[in-house]
């Protein structure tokens, strides 16, 4: 494909920018008589966890262990143990973090196993959810 000969332009820094008028489309040489536009919205107040209403996530008294285990071909797992028996999603909950981590996993009984060793990113979403965990094992 062939350009078309002729001068070609370059930036120039000194030439100012030909922006036109928002509401007349005219080009700034000669300035155009339009009303100056009314000022925007006021910026909003920045956000803060006493304002918003949502009250802050109580601790649990639950604290949950994460084991790590390697099962054959070297894979790792990571067993949370010591969810609450009764009232709370455990299911739920497991989706929750499956979902969030990116990972594969199952419920069985009142543990959770997720594939993969997750320990550090699995520390902030259990205390987001308000609960106390704690390394165990290797």
């Amino acid at each position: 494909m062939k350009m078309a000969a002729g001068p070609r332009r370059r930036y120039d820094p000194a030439m100012p920018l030909a922006i036109p008028c928002p509401q007349c489309g005219k080009l700034p040489p000669p300035a155009c008589d339009c009303p100056p536009l009314p000022p925007g919205p006021a910026d909003p107040p920045p956000p803060s966890a006493a304002a918003s209403g949502a009250p802050a996530k109580k601790m649990r008294s639950e604290t949950i262990k994460m084991r790590r285990e390697k099962r054959g071909g070297g894979r790792e797992l990571i067993i949370l143990e010591g969810f609450p028996k009764g009232g709370f999603d455990l299911d739920a909950f497991a989706r929750d973090l499956k979902r969030r981590l990116g990972t594969g996993g199952a419920v069985k009984g009142f543990t959770i196993e997720l594939q993969g060793d997750h320990r550090d990113a699995l520390e902030g979403l259990l205390l987001e959810a308000g609960f106390r965990s704690k390394r165990a094992g290797g």
